[in-house]
Order: structure tokens, then C-alpha cells, then sequence
């Protein structure tokens, strides 16, 4: 299913994408996650963001492609990735891989997808600047296409992101374990 955001010259506002992310999310039968609100970092927020701006979606590979788009794309910071990955659901979401795919799983996801790996490699250094990992509010009411052709966005062709074998998993294993 190919969603609007993930249209190079997409008009919808970041607000919006994301709010079709998330909806994906629950078509899917996956939980949105939402920041607390005494949280300084709005990590889920962040992360939704991203997928939105760069136009990926829930697969494992996409996520793993996302993972690459955030080190190579973004300005962000260690300190919140290390927030990020202390997040209970994260925390799941690598146990249930582990235990459901084998403990080699990861180094062979990354293996299977170099070839989309190093495409999202390409674009980000080509990119006029890279996107700020702690969103500023201001720019959710701005169009994906906008703000796409301001930092020099451009999302993976489908071509470009066909890893060579697609991973079966259910996400359901997470849910049960928060």
C-alpha cells in the first residue's frame, strides 16, 4: 500500500503525514505510541517525522532504512538516541526480533538490505542540509514537497527499496509484551 507521504512532491503538511502515518499504523494493527506528557523530547513524535519526511513506512526493512536516514540524515544528537533506545517499546520490539528471529537476525537484515542501505546513504549526502531530529513545532505546517526541496529530500523510489528478501514478522508479539 503506497501512502501519500511518501510522494516525492507530497502537498501534505508534515502535521498531516504524520497523522496518516499513524493511521497506517492502526489499519495495521499496531499501537501509536505518544509521548507523555512531562516529556522535555517528544521521541515518538521524532520518530514519526521521520518516516514522514522520508518517506518510509512500518516494514522492518523500512525501519532498518529509517535507522540509516537518521545517523546519515539528521542532526541528531547521542544523547537522544540513547533516550530513544531506552524506550520500553524498543526494548520489546528488539527482544521479540531476538526471540522470534534468532540472535544473527539484525546483522543479516542490514546484510540483505545493503543495497537499500546505500542508496539512503547517497541521498542523505546529497541532501542541502540535514533534517533536525528534535522537530521544531513550526515545521509541521509546512508542505512535505516544501520542506523536501529545502533540505534536499529525496525519498527512495520504489526500485530503490526492494531489499533482496522481505521479513515476515508480527508485530503482535510486541503489543503483548507492554
Amino acid at each position: 500500500m503506497r501512502l501519500k507521504y511518501q510522494s516525492q512532491d507530497s502537498t501534505q503538511t508534515l502535521g498531516e503525514a504524520i497523522e496518516e502515518y499513524q493511521r497506517y499504523l492502526t489499519y495495521m494493527g499496531r499501537n501509536v505510541l505518544t509521548d507523555a506528557v512531562s516529556d522535555d523530547d517528544s521521541i515518538w513524535l521524532y520518530h514519526d517525522a521521520t518516516h514522514a519526511i522520508f518517506g518510509q513506512d512500518t516494514t522492518i526493512e523500512d525501519e532498518t532504512a529509517l535507522d540509516f536516514w537518521v545517523l546519515f540524515g539528521t542532526s541528531f544528537s547521542w544523547k537522544l538516541l540513547r533516550k530513544y533506545q531506552q524506550v520500553p517499546e524498543i526494548g520489546n520490539l528488539t527482544k521479540a526480533l531476538t526471540l522470534k528471529m534468532g540472535i544473527m537476525f539484525l546483522p543479516k537484515l542490514y546484510w540483505r538490505n545493503k543495497s537499500v542501505i546505500w542508496s539512503v546513504i547517497q541521498h542523505s549526502r546529497r541532501m542541502k542540509k540535514k533534517w533536525p531530529l528534535k522537530l521544531p513545532p513550526e515545521l509541521l505546517s509546512k508542505t512535505l514537497k516544501e520542506l523536501r526541496e529545502e533540505y534536499g529530500i529525496s525519498v527512495l523510489t520504489d526500485k530503490q527499496k526492494i531489499p533482496t528478501r522481505v521479513t515476515e514478522f508480527d508485530y503482535s508479539v510486541v503489543s503483548k509484551m507492554t
